[in-house]
C-alpha cells in the first residue's frame, strides 16, 4: 500500500528547498510567487542535478518545473486552483514525470461560527528506477496516479470547536518494467479508500486548546497480494487526544497521542494495533525566520513483508532565513523508522541538506542545494546518497 511508502523514504520529505531532485519532492519549496496576492500567478523553473549513490552510482538529470496558480477571493469565500509539475530527463535520455498535479480548494464562511471547505487533488508521477521500494533489475519505475476529494464542516459552539471531515481516495499503481522487458503487475497495490474524521476541541484560554480526534477509514484493493494470495482490505481506527497552542503570527504548535487499530477483512491475516504520536510546530520569531517541525505515525499493510503490518515514524524539520531582500538561506533534516511488526524487520534512515536562493531581480531567482541521505533497508541494505542541484526560476 503506497500510503506507507513515504515513511520508508523520508528524505523525500526532508529534502532542501529549490529542488533537490532524483525522485525527491522538496519540503521547503522555493517561493514561486510574489508576496502580493494576485488572481493569477505563474513560474517556470529549470534545474540541473548530480547524484552519487553508493548502490546506484552516479546519475545526472535536467528538470523543468512549470506552475500556474489561480486565486479567487470573495466577501465570504476563497477558491484556489494550482496546476504544475516536474519533468526530468536523465543521462540515458529517459524522460520521467517526477510530479504532475492539479489541486483545488474552496472555503466558505457561512456565518461567524460556521465554515465549510472542499478540496480535490489529482497527481501523477513515475518512480525512479533506483527507488528503494522497487525490485532489483528495474529499468523503468511504475506510474502512480492518486486522486482525492474531501469535504469538511467546522462549527464553533462557545468554547468548543467541532470539525467533521469526509475523504475519498483512488490510487492506481502501474506496472514495473524489468531488464529484458518483463513487466511486474502492481494492481495489488491499487486501492479505493474512504474515511471519516471527527475532531472536538475545547478552548482553555485564547491560545491553548485541548482536543480529541477520531478517524475511521476503509481500504479496498484491486487484486490479491501475489505472495499471500489474499486481499489486504482492511479498516483502520484511530483515536487521539492532544493539546494545541496558537500565538498568531509567531507560534503554532500541536501534539497528540493515541491508539490505532488495523483490522483486516480476511481472517487469515492477523489484526494489529499500535500507539501513535503526532505533532507539528511552526515558529516565526520575525519576518525573516521560519522554523517548521513535524512528527507523524502511520499504520498500514507492509511494503516489506506481504501479509504483515508496518508502523512508521517520521520526523522532519526545516528552516528558512532571509538574510536580505535578495538572499535566502535554507536547511532541512529528517529521520524515519519503519517497523514490520510480525517479521521484526526495521528500515530506517536520515537526511540533512542546505540550500540558498539568490534573487537577481523580482522575477528571477537562482538556487543551489545539497542533500545527503542515508537509508538502511532490510531488503536493499545500506545506501548513502549525495545530491547537488542548481537552477533558476522565472516567475510573474
Amino acid at each position: 500500500m503506497r500510503v506507507a511508502l513515504p515513511i520508508a523514504r523520508l528524505w523525500l520529505m526532508a529534502s532542501v528547498v529549490g529542488g533537490t531532485s532524483f525522485g525527491a519532492a522538496p519540503v521547503l519549496a522555493q517561493d514561486s510567487g510574489s508576496s502580493d496576492t494576485q488572481p493569477i500567478d505563474w513560474s517556470v523553473g529549470l534545474r540541473g542535478g548530480y547524484s552519487n549513490s553508493s548502490l546506484d552510482g552516479v546519475s545526472y538529470e535536467g528538470i523543468v518545473a512549470p506552475d500556474l496558480r489561480l486565486t479567487l477571493q470573495g466577501p465570504s469565500n476563497t477558491s484556489t486552483l494550482d496546476a504544475g509539475g516536474e519533468f526530468s530527463i536523465d543521462q540515458n535520455k529517459m524522460v520521467r514525470i517526477e510530479d504532475a498535479h492539479v489541486n483545488g480548494d474552496a472555503t466558505m464562511q457561512v456565518n461567524e461560527d460556521t465554515s465549510v471547505e472542499g478540496t480535490t487533488g489529482l497527481s501523477l508521477k513515475q518512480l525512479s528506477q533506483f527507488d528503494t521500494s522497487l525490485p532489483a533489475g528495474t529499468t523503468a519505475g511504475p506510474l502512480e496516479f492518486d486522486g482525492t476529494a474531501a469535504g469538511s464542516l467546522s462549527r464553533k459552539l462557545g468554547h468548543f470547536d467541532l470539525k467533521g471531515t469526509l475523504t475519498g481516495e483512488r490510487f492506481i499503481e502501474g506496472p514495473t518494467t524489468l531488464t529484458g522487458g518483463a513487466r511486474v503487475d502492481n494492481s495489488n497495490l491499487s486501492y479505493w479508500r474512504g474515511a471519516g474524521e471527527m475532531r472536538v476541541g475545547y478552548e482553555l484560554t485564547p491560545v491553548v486548546s485541548v482536543f480529541v480526534d477520531g478517524e475511521d477509514s476503509y481500504s479496498a484493493f484491486d487484486a490479491v497480494d501475489p505472495n499471500v494470495l489474499k486481499f489486504l482490505n482492511g479498516r483502520t481506527y484511530t483515536l487521539r487526544g492532544g493539546l494545541s497552542y496558537t500565538q498568531p503570527g509567531t507560534l503554532e504548535a500541536e501534539a497528540s497521542f493515541g491508539r490505532a487499530w488495523l483490522d483486516y477483512t480476511d481472517p487469515g491475516i492477523a489484526d494489529t494495533q499500535s500507539w501513535v504520536a503526532d505533532g507539528s510546530v511552526t515558529f516565526t520569531p520575525d519576518e525573516t525566520t521560519t522554523l517548521v517541525g513535524s512528527l507523524n505515525t502511520s499504520l498500514a499493510p507492509s511494503t516489506v513483508v506481504s501479509g504483515d503490518t508496518d508502523v512508521g515514524y517520521t520526523l522532519s524539520g526545516t528552516a528558512k532565513y532571509q538574510v536580505n531582500p535578495w538572499l535566502t538561506l535554507r536547511g532541512s533534516t529528517g529521520a524515519y523508522r519503519t517497523v514490520t511488526l510480525a517479521a521484526g524487520a526495521i528500515d530506517w534512515g536520515y537526511s540533512a541538506g542546505a540550500g540558498l536562493d539568490l534573487a537577481s531581480s523580482r522575477h528571477v531567482v537562482w538556487s543551489a542545494d545539497y542533500l545527503f541521505t542515508h537509508d538502511d533497508s532490510s531488503i536493499n541494505g545500506r545506501n548513502d546518497t549525495h545530491a547537488v542541484t542548481v537552477g533558476v526560476t522565472v516567475k510573474k
